[in-house]
């Protein structure tokens, strides 16, 4: 056999052998450590990542802001690549995600995990809102409570003339249906801005009592008030994810997609779970709407509601009512 056929089969036999180089990425969030996200979802995922690669696919993480501050800030920290994946919520950008923003709809989903299956189901509905990065995650919350500091909120009337802490533009228009008056903040903001006065209620989730101690600042929680699921994804820079190897893209497909973004929304329902524990350990008034009050909340955010998903969609290019009945046609 010649020399150089044989020279030629050595190296391709050393580089069949040879393992892949190793990858680090840098995950980014604004949460502390602690917050449930790290504990059950971000950290999990490094791991898994770097045991089933061997320790040659590695992602570090880098909580409270490491990469920079600012919650509304990470969809443009993984565009431009400070960071190359990023927890971001859709709500905070919604001018990137005119689709996404519109599934905050109160009573279209049940539960975190009931919704976050049925937009997996659909996710291809979604696609135009993520041409820019690589999606690799998109779960729920719980539906969110009204917090309120002085004012119990009881019925409609209770609603008039308060500020109330918003995380989307669907819930600021029905918080104007309602009488009150959006302030759109982000969540790591709510507690100073509940005990300074920015606002007078704040429209978030259960779990965000535990991850921000908003029983130190609340007297009163409205349960069920018609309330919606904040949405949340982990989305990577594009030119990160087509640098990568095969073998590490199919990796982290293994582990994230659906089966990663259930796993967050149950992790969600057990934080609301612990939420409302430590509200009552804290003796916070917990209020529960009769029938008629929870059919007038309903009654008047139903047009104004219709009319923003209306002119929201079309803004966009698309019905923003028919978006929003193809994810409630099925449980």
């Amino acid at each position: 056999m010649p020399r150089t056929l044989l020279a030629a089969l050595a190296v391709g036999l050393s580089l069949a052998t040879t393992p892949l180089a190793a990858t680090e990425l840098k995950l980014a969030h604004f949460m502390s450590p602690q917050h449930p996200m790290d504990r059950h979802v971000m950290t999990p995922l490094a791991e898994a990542l770097a045991e089933a690669s061997g320790g040659e696919l590695r992602v570090q993480v880098y909580p409270a802001g490491e990469l920079g501050a600012g919650p509304g800030q990470q969809y443009r920290r993984v565009v431009t690549g400070i960071a190359d994946i990023a927890f971001s919520l859709p709500q905070y950008t919604p001018a990137q995600f005119r689709r996404s923003v519109l599934l905050h709809v109160p009573g279209l989903f049940s539960s975190p995990e009931q919704a976050t299956a049925r937009i997996w189901d659909e996710i291809d509905a979604l696609e135009e809102d993520f041409t820019q990065v690589e999606l690799l995650a998109f779960w729920t919350n719980n539906p969110s409570l009204l917090f309120s500091r002085n004012r119990p909120i009881r019925s409609l009337e209770d609603m008039r003339g308060l500020k109330v802490r918003v995380p989307d533009p669907v819930s600021a228009a029905i918080v104007e249906a309602w009488g009150g008056i959006p302030v759109s903040l982000a969540a790591t903001e709510t507690y100073n801005a509940m005990s300074t006065g920015v606002v007078d209620a704040v429209m978030i989730d259960a779990s965000a009592v535990g991850s921000y101690s908003l029983q130190e600042v609340t007297r009163h929680v409205t349960l069920n008030a018609p309330g919606s699921l904040a949405t949340f994804t982990l989305i990577m820079n594009r030119t990160s994810w087509e640098s990568l190897s095969p073998e590490h893209q199919a990796l982290i497909r293994e582990h994230t997609g659906r089966d990663l973004s259930l796993r967050a929304a149950t992790a969600f329902r057990g934080a609301g779970d612990r939420g409302i524990a430590i509200l009552q350990e804290a003796d916070v008034e917990l209020i529960t709407l009769d029938e008629a009050a929870v059919a007038e909340f309903a009654a008047a955010m139903e047009a104004p509601l219709n009319a923003f998903l209306a002119s929201e969609g079309a803004a966009a290019g698309f019905d923003g009512i028919a978006l929003v009945d193809r994810f409630r046609a099925a449980d």
